[in-house]
């Protein structure tokens, strides 16, 4: 009987072992099959200074995000990111926020504040001739860039990086720029509170930018 008792245990551990075997094949199907399952993604902060290396991914993901359609931006202009993005980021109110996953960068959004913007000042100037006295350059933040990468997209990372950009800041408004094109994009801030303060022609009159506005702090 004792015998019988061990086989039966034995049995009972190959039977425990080829279970948790099944299991972790399962787990690791599911890894195969979403590489961002079980993997978490890291946001970091940069005030006014980032590393060429984080530039480098960045300017990477952006030519990725807006060369493609339906912007179809040039990516040579695209790249020039790393040299203007430094330099806007080193201003006052430069932040930037990068989204990483695995040790690279997926997602960023970079602000600027709107009296160190001449093209926008002048912009909001044409939209709203009579503009809302209490929207003040110099305690406004502009949202410059905003992008994450195509294979991470619909996982609340954009909104992340929003997040992390627009909190505890000093400034008391909000504004970042929408293309006529992506109207998607724009619900997408909507839905986050952000309001149209109105719109533009850019690039000769082939394309429509709506200004959004967001009276801070961050709440969304």
């Amino acid at each position: 009987m004792k015998l019988l008792r061990e086989v039966g245990v034995d049995r009972q551990r190959v039977e425990q072992a080829r279970g948790a075997e099944r299991r972790a094949l399962s787990r690791t199907q599911c890894r195969l099959a979403d590489p961002t399952a079980y993997r978490e993604v890291r946001y970091v902060q940069f005030e006014h200074v980032a590393g060429e290396e984080t530039w480098a991914e960045v300017a990477t993901l952006f030519v990725s995000s807006f060369s493609a359609p339906p912007y179809n931006e040039p990516p040579a202009e695209l790249q020039s990111i790393d040299r203007w993005g430094p330099e806007c980021l080193a201003g006052p109110g430069g932040r930037l926020v990068a989204a990483s996953h695995d040790e690279h960068v997926i997602g960023f959004a970079l602000s600027q504040r709107l009296d160190q913007d001449s093209s926008w000042q002048r912009r909001l100037k044409e939209m709203l001739p009579e503009r809302d006295a209490a929207i003040t350059p110099s305690r406004t933040v502009i949202v410059q860039e905003l992008a994450v990468d195509e294979r991470f997209r619909g996982r609340g990372i954009a909104k992340q990086c929003i997040h992390h950009l627009l909190s505890s800041r000093t400034e008391n408004d909000a504004i970042l720029g929408v293309y006529g094109q992506v109207p998607q994009v724009r619900e997408m801030y909507g839905r986050w509170g952000f309001s149209e303060m109105g719109a533009s022609l850019i690039y000769g009159g082939s394309v429509t930018l709506h200004a959004l506005h967001h009276r801070l702090p961050w709440s969304a």
